[in-house]
């Protein structure tokens, strides 16, 4: 499910942009509800015959925004397997995500119902950040090199034949999925880069 808010009345919420809703269930997603059903022994047989496979879920993806609380160093002691030095990541929750996090709560509850559903609660607390993977913006591309790694190209400031063409360079996540992006930003930057070639600017 898209987001549908702050669309054409952008202050018609407090926080700022949307987020998107991402419904599962069925089969596979069973298991996990068995912790809501009560019951032992031949009733809570009958109650797992009952609601097999129905249950559903939502996911909500809320893009966090810009943060000085947000950012990526060198961890000082682990390393990968090859030897080299791991990413640490740091990273919090903002106002702007967890007022979407609570709005998303009766939204989600609301389109259960409207379909027939029966409601059996949200979780507490927003997911532990990384659960979709989908990190954007230790590369992000601007005009200042103290501050950016990429131009708007994709062009590294430091190494003038390196170009980075993934998420890294977002200057912050979406509220869908990356790919799409991905590529339409890939895309620019090959335009760009053929067309240096062209002009005898770059060399293999």
């Amino acid at each position: 499910m898209p987001r549908w808010k702050n669309l054409k009345r952008p202050h018609e919420e407090k926080f700022i942009r949307g987020y998107s809703v991402y419904p599962g269930g069925g089969c596979g997603g069973f298991p996990g509800y068995f912790r809501h059903l009560e019951g032992f022994g031949s009733d809570f047989k009958k109650n797992i015959k009952r609601y097999y496979p129905t249950p559903v879920g939502f996911t909500i993806q809320a893009p966090s925004l810009p943060s000085l609380t947000n950012y990526i160093d060198i961890d000082p002691a682990v390393k990968d397997v090859f030897g080299i030095p791991a990413l640490r990541f740091h990273f919090q929750w903002g106002p702007n995500e967890l007022m979407m996090w609570e709005h998303s709560k009766p939204v989600c509850k609301e389109v259960l119902r409207a379909a027939g559903g029966e409601y059996w609660g949200a979780a507490e607390q927003p997911q532990t950040p990384g659960y979709s993977q989908h990190e954007t913006g230790p590369c992000r591309f601007g005009s200042d090199p103290r501050k950016f790694v990429t131009n708007r190209w994709g062009q590294t400031h430091d190494i003038r034949n390196l170009y980075i063409c993934d998420a890294s360079i977002f200057p912050y996540c979406t509220d869908k999925t990356t790919t799409i992006s991905i590529l339409a930003f890939t895309l620019r930057t090959c335009d760009y880069l053929i067309g240096k070639f062209r002009r005898g600017e770059h060399r293999a």
